[in-house]
């Protein structure tokens, strides 16, 4: 199928809507995209895809990503204006999309919706966040049906079969490490997750016990009181600082959790309280690279 009537179809729409094409604001990215098997102009809007076409040296396929707000640590690569900024991870600009001409658009969670949109775009789109509810197998399938696209299926197989041997380990020491409770801290409220909620994995993958039921309502998370938290009485706090995470001003966590009654846990009077990259667990949530590193903090908690 020739793509280019396609390309040339979806920027005049957007043009006609309104939507004037702007400069993507990098030649090399508009011109870009390296020789090999597999697409050479990747548009991503999942951060979790972009970390795993990192990993497995793939970056240069990449021309355009969500850099608009806060840009994760672990995506640094990406960093430079070789890589065309495509918007925010909740609202991408499509008129940068449709210039940069992409064979390939990796959409995340958050643009889910927009999915028959990009569609407009590109031939090939294919969502690059992993389910929460079941975050390493779901990695594994998203990591597996990247690295086909592209010819390397061994250097990701490697890397995965790594990360289950990491999982592993984990739930052996989290099977004695007592009861946890995972805390979201953002604009001077706290809110709890436990198992089946969006941080599912720490519970039922890595095998922390949850400290009591945490009835959460969609991706939010459950507002729970200072004296309900003391109640619960977990052994182990996972702490996530949302607003550190976005780069909004706010109460810190550790100065939010700072109270008697939160002081009375279990996890705070044996140093237990593990402060969680917010970057990783809220922005990103999946990838080769970050969902290994995520691991490792719940398993360095918990040894």
């Amino acid at each position: 199928m020739n793509r280019f009537p396609k390309i040339v179809a979806a920027a005049a729409a957007l043009a006609l809507t309104g939507g004037a094409l702007t400069a993507c604001g990098s030649s090399d990215a508009q011109s870009g995209g390296a020789e090999g098997e597999g697409p050479t102009r990747v548009v991503l809007t999942s951060h979790a895809a972009a970390d795993t076409l990192d990993e497995l040296d793939l970056e240069d396929r990449v021309v355009g990503l969500p850099k608009t707000g806060v840009f994760p640590d672990a995506l640094d690569t990406y960093a430079s204006d070789e890589y065309a900024d495509v918007g925010s991870l909740k609202e991408p600009k499509m008129d940068v999309i449709a210039e940069l001409g992409p064979d390939l658009i990796l959409f995340g969670a958050r643009t889910e919706a927009m999915e028959p949109e990009f569609a407009k775009i590109s031939d090939q789109v294919i969502a690059g966040d992993p389910d929460t509810s079941d975050t390493v197998a779901s990695n594994r399938a998203k990591v597996e049906e990247i690295a086909a696209l592209f010819g390397v299926q061994d250097e990701a197989a490697e890397q995965l079969d790594e990360i289950d041997e990491k999982v592993a380990e984990t739930r052996a020491k989290a099977e004695n490490a007592g009861t946890a409770l995972v805390l979201m801290t953002s604009g001077g409220k706290v809110t709890a997750y436990g198992p089946g909620t969006r941080f599912d994995i720490i519970f039922n993958e890595l095998g922390m016990e949850s400290a009591g039921d945490v009835a959460a309502e969609g991706r939010h998370g459950a507002p729970l009181s200072w004296e309900q938290i003391a109640e619960l009485d977990p052994e182990h706090v996972f702490v996530i600082d949302r607003d550190a995470a976005i780069g909004a001003e706010g109460e810190a966590a550790s100065a939010l959790l700072d109270n008697p009654l939160f002081n009375r846990t279990a996890a705070a009077a044996n140093d237990n309280v593990h402060m969680l990259d917010g970057q990783n667990w809220y922005l990103v949530g999946g990838g080769l690279g970050v969902l290994d590193a995520m691991i490792a903090e719940i398993d360095s908690a918990v040894s």
